[in-house]
This record gives structure tokens, sequence and C-alpha cells, in this order.
């Protein structure tokens, strides 16, 4: 996959942060020069994210494994994909494991390919059922696990996440709708040439991707070695893009997003191209020409998009970045021009005036951060009542789902039937929980940033009668606090934030269904009671069965409004507390580069190292260099 013009742009971009920074050390503007830096490295550390789900039985594992042109996950006829695997570029082989306790552990390759969805339990034999739960209990411990290889795909900076298979994808799986669809910079679904949109696939694309606006997914129709011709295959696509068509009616194009592969011809071609030996069996399943495969243009398609539609979006996101820097520094220039002007004297008498205004402003500040904060608390104040009625309701809609149980179920089919009436009142609840938080972050941040435009807009009054400046500043434009920010947007902090919440609710209980949707769900995550639960499943008192299932969804769900709660808390008052973190760091930075500057410009008056005309010809000189970099940057991103 070639994304060299992106990388090639990105590093130019980085570059031309890196003399912003020297220019800000300079210039004697440490907080603007260390931002600057701070961006840079984000920069240099982003990584493209694309996220592989499918069904079980649609060669998710050798699909990816042809993608990455070698033999890194398991893969057969069963399932094998227990938990989300990250792949990553790594100049050696590695395997660890990520624990949602935040616990991290290396292993090796054997240990990592025998992490396999356990098979289903024997439910008339009460030892299989608890073997089966104690493998559940150990795989709903691990958050993902980390594989770096030295592989071409992923040399860019591009993280391939493959996550567990369901056979119906519209059940549970709430983590990886919030922990990864929603944060991937493309999501590719998997389908089989043999079976293409089942019922449960067409539920998934209309609940989980046009559901959550999701636009960036590519269509990969796998098994095209079982289709005889090529006028086979041209039905099978012209099927799925007939009904992808009625599913999404607008807003999503079709043009390079459906591609047909052969997934285990191009394992055999890569291994063959790297000498490995294969059976006569295998051998005939080389296809000619690597291109046969699909896979050559699914590569050229994914590289095409990141490159030209991601990457641009996001370089032109750090030059917006960088150029409010830039203007930040302008302005100070423009200032200091004005300043060195004056005499040792005029200076050093407005500089004692200037001060206390400079204080001033901090206190200022703090008040708006003060009032920001009990906003955030006043806010947040009805959390544990919002998580009460979700549970509340939560638990209605398990109790109808097990009206609706019969006894010749399997204990798979019961666990998702109650799931399936769950999944909605989650979604619902998350989805109004993160739109009323944006909604509340935007707010804050925008009352805070009006404020603080006066506080420097009183400043600059200031700075224009103490030393008789032009009206050089441009208070909507300049000197705006930039807030930094972790990921890209909100949206993605806050998906982001909502996979957190599935884990860390996770981890406060080893009730698997209540939040994240995983594993076993709601029964069999009662780990202790499981063995009990399914022999009552299967006894002899016919009428007491169901009885039981219900008695153990009210356990499973009784409380967890406040275990819901709890974690909502903290993490709500972590991000508030990170955004007044910033702005007030931003803040304090700011005056306290104003406050260098003007020292600095007495201490070269007093010393009388340079003379007024000689300093405002080096800062013109600056202030052009800078207008330079300016117009190269825009140039750069376009």
């Amino acid at each position: 996959m070639n994304l060299s013009n992106y990388r090639q742009k990105a590093t130019s971009l980085a570059s031309y942060m890196k003399k912003i920074s020297a220019l800000g050390e300079e210039l004697n503007m440490p907080s603007a020069s260390e931002e600057v830096t701070r961006i840079k490295r984000r920069l240099e550390d982003e990584t493209f994210h694309l996220v592989v789900v499918g069904e079980f039985s649609r060669g998710k594992s050798t699909f990816v494994n042809a993608l990455l042109g070698r033999r890194i996950l398991p893969s057969s006829k069963n399932p094998t994909t227990a938990i989300i695997s990250k792949i990553v570029y790594g100049d050696s082989p590695s395997y660890r494991i990520v624990y949602k306790d935040k616990r991290q552990e290396a292993m090796t390759e054997d240990v990592f390919k025998k992490i396999t969805a356990p098979p289903e339990p024997d439910e008339n034999d009460p030892d299989s059922v608890m073997e089966f739960a104690k493998a559940q209990k150990v795989i709903s411990s691990i958050d993902f696990a980390e594989i770096a290889y030295p592989m071409s795909f992923c040399r860019d900076n591009v993280e391939l996440v493959d996550t567990p298979g369901t056979n119906d994808l519209n059940v549970g799986r709430m983590e990886i709708t919030y922990g990864y669809l929603n944060q991937a910079d493309a999501v590719i679904l998997l389908l089989a040439a043999y079976q293409p949109l089942t019922a449960s696939e067409v539920q998934f694309l209309k609940e989980r991707i046009l559901g959550n606006k999701i636009q960036d997914i590519f269509f990969v129709i796998s098994h095209k070695d079982d289709l005889d011709n090529e006028e086979q295959e041209n039905e099978v696509t012209e099927f799925i893009k007939k009904h992808l068509r009625e599913i999404f009616p607008e807003g999503l194009s079709l043009d390079n997003r459906i591609f047909l592969v052969n997934s285990l011809g191009a394992v055999y071609f890569h291994m063959q191209e790297q000498g490995e030996e294969l059976t006569a069996k295998q051998e005939l399943k080389v296809p000619d020409k690597f291109s046969d495969t699909g896979f050559q243009d699914l590569e050229s398609s994914l590289g095409e998009f990141l490159s030209n539609e991601k990457g641009k979006v996001l370089l032109r996101k750090y030059n917006r970045d960088v150029q409010g820097i830039i203007n930040t520094m302008q302005h100070d220039i423009s200032v200091n021009i004005g300043i060195v002007m004056h005499s040792a004297d005029e200076i050093r008498e407005k500089a004692t005036e200037l001060y206390p205004k400079f204080q001033q402003a901090k206190r200022q500040a703090e008040n708006i951060i003060s009032d920001m904060r009990m906003s955030f608390e006043s806010a947040g104040s009805d959390i544990e009542y919002k998580c009460q009625s979700a549970a509340n309701a939560m638990l209605n809609k398990a109790k109808k789902a097990v009206e609706t149980l019969t006894r010749d179920m399997s204990s798979t089919v019961m666990q998702e039937a109650i799931e399936r009436e769950v999944t909605a009142e989650k979604k619902k609840f998350i989805d109004t929980t993160l739109k009323e938080w944006q909604n509340i972050f935007n707010g804050e941040n925008d009352k805070a940033q009006r404020a603080l435009r006066g506080i420097w807009h009183d400043i600059d009054v200031e700075y224009q009668r103490s030393f008789n400046l032009p009206a050089v500043i441009d208070n909507e434009k300049s000197l705006t606090i930039s807030v930094v920010e972790d990921e890209k947007s909100f949206s993605k902090q806050a998906y982001a934030f909502a996979g957190d919440m599935f884990r860390s609710a996770e981890k406060e209980d080893n009730i698997l269904g209540v939040i994240g949707g995983i594993g076993m769900g709601v029964i069999a995550g009662a780990v202790g009671v499981v063995a009990d639960i399914f022999s009552a499943f299967f006894g002899n008192k016919r009428e007491t069965w169901r009885d039981k299932i219900r008695a153990e969804v009210v356990r499973t769900y009784s409380g967890q409004g406040e275990k819901i709660a709890k974690v909502m808390k903290a993490l709500y008052k972590e991000k508030t507390e990170a955004l007044c973190r910033d702005i007030q760091g931003s803040v304090n930075a700011r005056i306290a580069d104003m406050e260098w500057q003007l020292q600095n410009i007495l201490s070269e008056k007093e010393s009388k190292e340079q003379d007024a005309e000689r300093k405002k010809s080096y800062l013109l000189s600056k202030q052009a260099e800078l207008n330079k970099i300016s117009g190269e940057l825009n140039r750069l991103v376009l």
C-alpha cells in the first residue's frame, strides 16, 4: 500500500514545524516553541487505523494474513479470533497482551495462536460448561493483543485491527462499535461470495454503520476462488451493489469500495514468493499473477483513500494548528517592534505598570476556569439518575426477552436473544450521553474562549496606550487559546471515551453483558453460578428453568446503574479536568511569554547590545520569515 505522497507532505510539514519552533526559541517565545513541538510530535505519531469486521466463517483471519503478506493470525474453518488483535509495524516480531486493567504481558507467537475462541460446550456436561465459562473469563479480561512485525503494509504508521467474528453482528459488540468502528480511518467489512449479505450483515450495516454515520467503509467479498467464472463474479458483485444502494440510498459512494478477493491464493502466492515450501495441493491454488487475487486493486484503493482523503484532512488540521501559533508569534513581533523604539527608561516605567496587569489577567483566567468547573459539575449532576434509568431500561428489555425463550434453544441462542433486546437500549444511552457531553464541552469551551479574548483585548489596549502602538491586533484570529487535543476531534475522543467506559465497567464486575456486550453475555458472564444456571436450563424441573434465567437476569442488572455511574462520573471528571488544565496552562504560558519578551527587550536596551533600528530590522526579518513559512504551509496542504 503506497502512502508516499502523504508521508512526503507530512515530513515537509514536520520540517517547517521544526523551523517555527527554532524561531520561537530565538524570539524568546518558549510557549509557542513548545506548543509547535508538541504538534509536530503528534503529527509524527499519527496512525491510520484500518478495522476489519466480519462474521465467523468469512475467512477474516486468512484475509488479514493476505493483506499483510504473512501468516500472522491463526486461521481455520472454525472460529479462531477470540480477541481484538492490533497489527503494527515493528523492526522485529513481537507479541503482547494488554489487559483491561492496563496490565501488559509479552508472549510468544505460539501462545498468541493458542488464544482462540473456545469450542461450544456440551450443555449436558456441567464440566464442559464450566471449562467454557473459565475460558470466557480469561478472554474477557483481555483488552487486545498487539502484534508487531516488519511488514511493508504497516510501515507508514498503518495499524490493522482484526476484531472477533460473531454469528450475529447486530448482537452485543458495543466495545467494537464505540472503541474501534467510530474511530477507524477506514472500516473493511468482509463478506463471502457464497453467501453475500446475510440478514444479520444487513442489520449490522443499518444499525452500526448507517446508524453511526460511518462513511469510510470498504466492502471486501472473499472466496473469489469458489466462483467458476467471470460471469459469476460479476453477478455476485452486482448483487451486493444493488442491495447496498438500498441500504445506503444516498451519501455513500460505492466507487472503488467493493472488491472481490482470493485470500487463500494471495497467502500462497506470498508464501511462494518468500521461498516457503508448499504442498502439492497448495501449489495448485497459487494464482499465475498476484493481480488475479484482487488484492492489488484493494491495496491501491486503500492507499489512495488514506493518502489523498484522510491524509489531506489530517495535514490541513495540523496546518490550521500551526497557523494559529504563527499568528500569535506575528502578533508578538508587531508589539515588540513598537516597544523597541522606546528608551530603556520608558520601557522600564511601562513594564512596571504592565506586570500587575499580567497577574490580574492570570486571576481573571483562574476565575473563568473556576466557573467552567462549576458549570461542568452542575451539568454532570444527573449522571447517577440517567445511569440508573438506563440500567432499568436494559433490565426490562432483558426480562421481556426471557419470555420469548423456548426450552429447545441452545444457551448461545438464549444469550443472543437477551443481548439483542438490550443492545438498542445500550446504544441509545451511549449515543445520547455522548451527544450531551459534546454539547456541554463545546459550549463551555466557547464561553471560556470569549472571556479569554476579552482579557487579551484588555492587555492589548494597555500595550497600545502605554507604548502608543498602532491597532495591530486581531483578537479573534490571533489570540484564541488553543487546547491540545489527544486525538483528531471531539467526536473521535468521545467514542474513545465510550470504549474506555465499557472496558472500565467490565473491570468493575465480571458480568460481561451489562456494558461491554462481549463474550458469553449476560448469563454466562456470571461465572460463579454458571454451572447451576445451565443445569437449570436443562434440568428435570421443567417449570423452573425460565424462572432461573429470569432471576439471573435480575441479579445481573441489579446494582448496575451504580456501577455504570461510578465509571461515567470518573471519566467525565477526567475529561472536564483535562480541558480546564489545558486552558489554564495555555493562559499561564501565554502570559509568561509576554513577561519574558518585555523583560528581554528591556535587558537588551539596558546593555545597549542593539540599537532600536537594528532590533526593529531584526524583528521585521523574522516576521517576513514567518510570513514565508505560513504561505508555504498553505500551499503544501492544497
